[in-house]
């Protein structure tokens, strides 16, 4: 068994432990960057040498429809969704109902409905949709932290152990974290007795993990959430919820936990991240996209008042005071990333998701985001965020974006450009997502590592780009071919007006 023992020393805010540096991925020393025919986002400052006149444009989300919500006795109520997992033609999103674990079932990721699995018995009934094990059982008893169900896109991972599954032992001072693994996502077995983590890392494990299979790093990579406590004490805010990640190549011996730091903050984030929901970006899965769940820590957003006459109910009846527990702070999203190693970027501290209008959303651990960014359709990607949380009307809804379209380079107006590093690339066609105004435009120009304009493929020579395509072509009036500078070192220089870019690509 792998034994992971970790603690860590806080003093005047800053923990005490060797850091790695963040390593830009597949970049030589010169800096180029070797981006051959992936798909690049504008989600970070990977690509950007430059920009003038243009800015990073963070795009929230529509709301759309519920996906789901408390309407069968069993589920007596909905704490908190948990994930989404794409299997193919199927969804299978995860939930909590009267922390027990639920699913609910989609072949598009909109229209959701709830199987009968007939595993677990309710009240003499098995007509229900809760996740259990092969012997019919629940996978932990109800009273205990729930399962977290991931899925393992491993290419030769065994079709029977495609869904793995966590479950936790807790003692003081030590979390052990016992392994499952089951075809269909439904039902699970034993991956074996012996707990496959063991650690004594302050505050592990509490809260949603994130597991998944790397195919940039090729190990399985894990990201768990741990807490720092703050020196001096700090009686109403003692821990900081962060991050640490975890990597393992057979899922059963794994490194010990690294903490991440987050952006130009370093090591103690100023934001409680209290579930980091961290997964690869289905269009580029060496980019990996967390819509973290941020907690204002004792931030209350109602008074009593306010509450009693938006006549919202707490579901609690273990609390002297359901009330005063559900007002006692609130939430919402952000969006991180990292292309591995142990750092965060942020270009944001604004919230993706904000609670938005009605009281119902301004509560303790509401607008919270599941783990599973997903395409919904060829346009459109879709998150699912858990809203009215600790209320009878606690649901699931579903929150969409343009494809692509977390974040954009935006250009005015007045105009502006942007510069890529250098870097390399495969392929003839140079691909882009964008969008302009029916005044607006966008042209590129190639240039070398000096920055001089390669001929045929200047400003001059490409044809205006206007209108609104996820993938659309970037074409010059001249002969040259892009395959021609195939692995050669060159900058692109995209100069646009009232315009937003999302990603490119290039390819055959």
């Amino acid at each position: 068994m792998s034994e992971i023992r970790a603690n860590f020393i806080v003093a005047g805010g800053w923990l005490l432990t060797l850091m790695t540096t963040h390593q830009s991925l597949a970049a030589d020393k010169s800096g180029v960057q070797h981006i051959g025919s992936r798909r690049e986002l504008f989600v970070d400052r990977f690509l950007v040498e430059k920009i003038q006149g243009t800015r990073f444009q963070l795009h929230h989300p529509r709301p759309a429809e519920v996906s789901v919500a408390l309407d069968q006795p069993w589920e007596k109520r909905i704490h908190m969704g948990l994930s989404v997992i794409r299997d193919r033609h199927r969804f299978l999103l995860y939930y909590s109902a009267a922390n027990r674990l639920a699913v609910a079932e989609s072949h598009d990721g909109i229209q959701w409905n709830k199987p009968s699995l007939g595993l677990i018995e309710v009240d003499g009934n098995r007509q229900n949709n809760l996740v259990g094990t092969i012997d019919g059982e629940l996978m932990v008893k109800d009273t205990e932290p729930l399962p977290e169900v991931f899925f393992d896109a491993r290419p030769d991972v065994n079709r029977s152990e495609r869904f793995k599954a966590f479950t936790l032992i807790e003692t003081p001072g030590l979390t052990q974290v016992i392994g499952w693994i089951s075809a269909d996502g439904f039902q699970f077995r034993k991956l074996r007795d012996e707990p496959i983590i063991e650690t004594s890392l302050y505050g592990a494990f509490d809260g949603l993990e994130s597991l998944f299979w790397s195919e940039s790093e090729q190990q399985y990579v894990l990201y768990i959430r741990y807490a720092i406590l703050v020196e001096p004490p700090n009686p109403e805010d003692p821990n900081r919820r962060c991050v640490a990640r975890m990597t393992s190549k057979d899922l059963l011996n794994w490194e010990a936990p690294e903490p991440m730091t987050f952006g130009s903050d370093g090591l103690l984030s100023p934001d409680h991240h209290y579930n980091n929901q961290t997964s690869p970006y289905f269009r580029a899965p060496h980019i990996f996209i967390a819509l973290s769940n941020r907690l204002a820590q004792n931030r209350t957003a109602l008074t009593r008042d306010q509450a009693i006459a938006a006549n919202l109910r707490s579901f609690r009846t273990d609390t002297a005071n359901p009330l005063k527990w559900l007002l006692k702070d609130c939430a919402d999203t952000v969006m991180m990333t990292t292309r591995g190693g142990s750092h965060y970027d942020r270009l944001f501290q604004e919230a993706l998701v904000r609670p938005g209008p009605g009281a119902e959303n301004w509560v303790t651990r509401s607008n919270y985001t599941l783990r599973g960014l997903h395409p919904t359709s060829p346009q459109e990607m879709s998150i699912y965020v858990s809203r009215h949380n600790g209320q009878w009307t606690s649901h699931v809804r579903r929150y969409a974006f343009r494809t692509d379209g977390l974040v954009s380079i935006h250009a005015p107006f007045a105009g502006g450009e942007l510069l890529t590093r250098p870097l390399t690339f495969e392929g003839s066609t140079l691909e882009i997502n964008y969008a302009t105004s029916a005044v607006g435009s966008i042209r590129v120009e190639v240039q070398d590592l000096s920055g001089m304009p390669l001929p045929g493929l200047t400003i001059e020579d490409c044809a205006e780009i206007l209108g609104d395509e996820i993938a659309g072509t970037v074409n010059w009036n001249s002969s040259v071919s892009l395959s021609e500078l195939a692995g050669q070192p060159v900058r692109l220089r995209f100069v646009m007006k009232d315009a937003d870019l999302y990603s490119l690509r290039f390819y055959e």
